[in-house]
């Protein structure tokens, strides 16, 4: 960096530590420069960046933060430096075998040069690119990531150094053929205007930003640079209040927001999403779900491509279905309701032909499940099986 300042807001490490970098200087009484860091895992750090009642830098955590010394930080390397540390090791070792032929052992041997072009050869032929815990800061030279990596199709950068979507894009802009990335466990800052990146995710259908402590309204500011994404993984993170989506989103088929604490009234802000196929609510903190907008006999507007419904670990009291006023084909549920000690899994596939009405009703405290069904077919009713505390039970209707 130029100067100590150009540090803060970056990214780094420090004893196996990730963090960022909200302070650079003095400490009195102490001489010589500090680096303020609030750390991903709040864990780690002492106070809230406040000492000895002068606040030097803010935390999202009251004990997040510490001061560290420049000489313990590591501010990562580039991406085709940690792509040559990770994949030529590899290469090293198996150039470095013996052979065997005939019963005879014979050493590999190469000169430094071979085993140059060697690497760079298997560089460039890789599709499937993870670089996760590497460290990753930035792109490096001009264009050294297209020539090196020229048809990844899939890069895992997962618990890295990048410090934002800026810098992100500057990698991703080399990577023409980039249909899948790993992002989790990453704090990337944002700009104003995020939509000008969208060229360098022109590609994208898969993003994951599992553990990155966004918002749904950053999540919302982020969108417009994934125009095509189709899979979205957001568990989590710091996921509460639900928005709706505006004229974004719209290829999403799969969005996974579990282990976010959801307020429970705006889950439904998501319900509009044209082809979402799959949704993942699993430990959300859930204590009903139901569709509420249709009449009996008419058809709900909500979730019109929905065909799987994951609320596994939720504390549901109440899950009501009812087929006489929502009609929905083809469409799947998978429950863990959690009763006391009780835990029951529920699989069911619903075919809007052979079922009439499905309801599922509990109540905490209570040691019964009661199951409403009427089905089209020679199966036995549930009340014919007999359901002990702890039991798992695996349901399904086709």
């Amino acid at each position: 960096m130029k100067t100590q300042e150009d540090a803060v807001g970056r990214r780094m490490s420090c004893d196996g530590e990730r963090g960022t970098v909200r302070y650079v200087g003095p400490v009195p009484p102490t001489a010589g420069v500090w680096l303020g860091v609030e750390w991903d895992d709040p864990e780690r750090g002492k106070h809230d960046g406040g000492h000895e009642g002068v606040r030097y830098f803010t935390c999202r955590h009251p004990k997040g933060g510490s001061f560290v010394r420049p000489k313990k930080a590591s501010f990562g390397v580039d991406y085709v430096t940690a792509l040559k540390q990770r994949y030529e090791v590899e290469l090293q070792e198996a150039i470095g075998e013996d052979l065997t032929i005939s019963s005879k052992t014979v050493m590999m041997a190469f000169s430094e040069c071979k085993m140059c072009l060697l690497c760079s050869r298997r560089l460039e032929n890789l599709t499937e690119i993870s670089l996760r815990r590497c460290e990753v800061s930035g792109p490096g030279p001009e264009n050294e990531i297209r020539n090196a990596t020229p048809f990844a199709r899939s890069l895992d950068l997962s618990g890295n150094l990048l410090s934002s979507w800026e810098v992100l894009a500057a990698i991703t802009e080399q990577l023409e053929s980039l249909r899948e990335l790993q992002l989790s466990h990453n704090r990337l800052s944002t700009s104003s205007d995020l939509s000008r990146l969208s060229p360098a995710f022109s590609c994208l259908r898969v993003l994951s930003l599992n553990s990155c402590a966004l918002t749904w309204t950053q999540v919302l500011h982020c969108v417009p640079m994934w125009r095509q994404v189709e899979e979205l993984y957001l568990a989590d993170n710091d996921i509460t209040e639900l928005l709706r989506p505006q004229h974004v989103l719209q290829a999403l088929k799969v969005l996974d927001l579990s282990s976010n604490q959801i307020v429970q009234e705006t889950v439904l802000e998501i319900s509009h999403l044209p082809g979402l196929q799959k949704l993942n609510l699993s430990s959300s903190g859930l204590s009903v779900f139901q569709f509420s907008d249709a009449s009996p006999g008419n058809k709900t507007a909500l979730f019109p491509a929905l065909k799987t419904l994951l609320l596994d670990d939720n504390s549901i009291s109440e899950v009501n279905i009812k087929k006489h006023h929502v009609k929905m084909s083809h469409f799947t549920v998978c429950i863990q309701l959690h009763l006391q000690k009780r835990f029951i899994y529920m699989e069911s596939m619903l075919n809007a032909s052979k079922v009439s009405t499905l309801m599922f009703q509990s109540s905490f405290g209570v040691t019964e499940i009661f199951i409403e069904i009427e089905i089209d077919n020679d199966l036995k009713p549930l009340e014919f099986y007999s359901v002990e505390d702890g039991d798992r039970i695996l349901v399904r209707w086709s």
